[in-house]
């Protein structure tokens, strides 16, 4: 699924991939969007830890940029499926029948069967009946076990999704505030199983454009692991570099590096000065001077002083050394005013062979347009408004082995022309971590993003008129 993102105003998503190739796993060091689980390439969260429990943090999810940046979508792949989503319908319809039969309508099992039957109807497209199905599974498990049955938040959960799917943002925050509530009676006002919940609620304020109701939730969400762990703990400063990643997602990068220097203060009072436990922070600082588009020694010096607080202390987190490295490499390939030689990203790359899951790292950062250096796209002509008309640009393009990009070219537009120009002055000024096969950097040829935003109104007989008038 192509998630949603955005050009400046609006809030887009982000996916990227080699054309034809199947959708890339979100990168372990990237952030990903709130909400989506689209990822944003090249806008690295700060690295794991030497600690195991900090490298866990490392994730992050992908959002929108500053005012006037883009973000980008993978051009979708094509579903094969060895079975037509309505067959897969009709037989989970069977099922529900069978089920009721058999155990009675008021069973678990037939609120269980309704909930397949739901997510067969979600991947067909059939909103409407997702939601009676969602619904149906709902009232089956409060009339098993009271309305604040803790069975209830998973189809809650996914009939929210479902909504937003949709577009339908309203009803989505209620089947989230109402999973939320359930969870909050039943595990506790402080349980951090709520978070995700909080996070898809602050995607949904986003797309509805209440960025101070967003933030409310994401404070809510720290203030609710600072409460149960002490403010040094692995919990404790990866809730903070989570807040500090949301922070950069909305711009306002200041504010995100302050939240990396508390981190730092935390650490030096609780474990003293050069401590692994710092390398996050300091990551987090030198990728968000990158992703500002400002080379400021500070960034740099910051992404060096986490390296050798990691080789001085002969770490043996080797993901945190690659992700260091990566980050280095990164913020070579986006300032750096000669051809940059790529040894970071190799030494990157041998450190991947020795960490569990190497091979799918590797994928992830090192293979699909991952943006080091991203270019605004012109916000003229797009809205914030949720309900405006959506439209979508694939491009493709190929890569150097430093990272620049030649042969750009509009795949599909629509509408068409809006945004086309802006698009391709967007990839042709970005700057992309350069692709990597065998360990070596290398060349690749017909990558694919797509671009998902909304218009307004107005802006395609006024960007006809513009033609018309230049044809003149």
């Amino acid at each position: 699924m192509v998630a949603i993102a955005g050009f400046c105003l609006l809030t887009m998503s982000a996916h990227a991939q080699t054309a034809g190739a199947a959708p890339r796993p979100p990168d372990a060091a990237d952030p990903a969007p709130s909400g989506t689980a689209a990822q944003t390439p090249g806008d690295n969260a700060p690295a794991a830890s030497a600690q195991s429990a900090a490298s866990s943090q490392s994730t992050a999810p992908a959002a929108p940029q500053a005012a006037g940046d883009a973000s980008t979508s993978a051009a979708p792949a094509l579903d094969k499926t060895a079975q037509d989503p309505k067959q897969i319908v009709e037989s989970q319809q069977q099922l529900v029948t069978r089920t009721e039969q058999q155990f009675g309508k008021r069973s678990r099992q037939a609120a269980e069967a309704y909930v397949d039957l739901a997510e067969a109807q979600r991947r067909a497209g059939d909103h409407a009946a997702a939601e009676k199905s969602y619904l149906a599974a709902i009232d089956v498990y409060h009339s098993l076990e009271g309305q604040f049955t803790p069975l209830a938040i998973e189809p809650l959960t996914a009939l929210g999704d479902n909504y937003r799917e949709n577009d339908d943002y309203m009803r989505a925050v209620t089947a989230y505030g109402e999973a939320r509530e359930i969870n909050r009676r039943v595990y506790g006002l402080l349980n951090e199983d709520q978070i995700p919940l909080i996070d898809r609620i602050t995607d949904v304020m986003l797309e509805l454009n209440k960025p101070e109701e967003a933030e409310e939730q994401q404070l809510d969400a720290l203030r609710i692991v600072e409460r149960s762990h002490p403010p040094e703990s692995d919990e404790a400063l990866g809730a903070l570099y989570k807040y500090a990643r949301w922070l950069r997602e909305q711009g306002r990068f200041q504010e995100e590096r302050d939240q990396y220097m508390r981190a730092l203060r935390t650490v030096h009072d609780h474990y003293g000065k050069d401590d692994p436990h710092e390398v996050p922070a300091l990551l987090g600082i030198g990728d968000s001077f990158r992703v500002q588009r400002i080379p400021e020694p500070q960034g740099a010096g910051s992404l060096h002083d986490a390296l050798q607080i990691l080789t001085t202390h002969g770490s043996t987190d080797k993901l945190a050394l690659a992700e260091t490295l990566r980050d280095i490499g990164d913020w070579e390939i986006a300032f750096s005013k000669v051809d940059y030689d790529g040894v970071d990203y190799r030494r990157s790359w041998q450190y991947l062979g020795d960490v569990p899951d190497g091979e799918k790292i590797r994928r992830q950062w090192y293979s699909g347009p991952n943006y080091v250096l991203r270019e605004p796209v012109s916000p003229a002509g797009l809205s914030q408004d949720p309900n405006s008309p959506a439209g979508h640009i694939i491009v493709k393009f190929d890569l150097d082995k430093t990272g620049h990009a030649s042969n750009i070219t509009i795949v599909e537009s629509e509408p068409p022309g809006l945004k086309d120009e802006a698009v391709i002055r967007h990839i042709r000024r970005s700057r992309f971590r350069p692709q990597m096969a065998d360990g070596v950097t290398v060349a690749r040829e017909s990558l694919a993003l797509q671009f998902n935003y909304r218009y307004l109104r107005n802006a395609t007989s006024a960007d006809k008129e513009k033609g018309k008038t230049a044809k003149e």
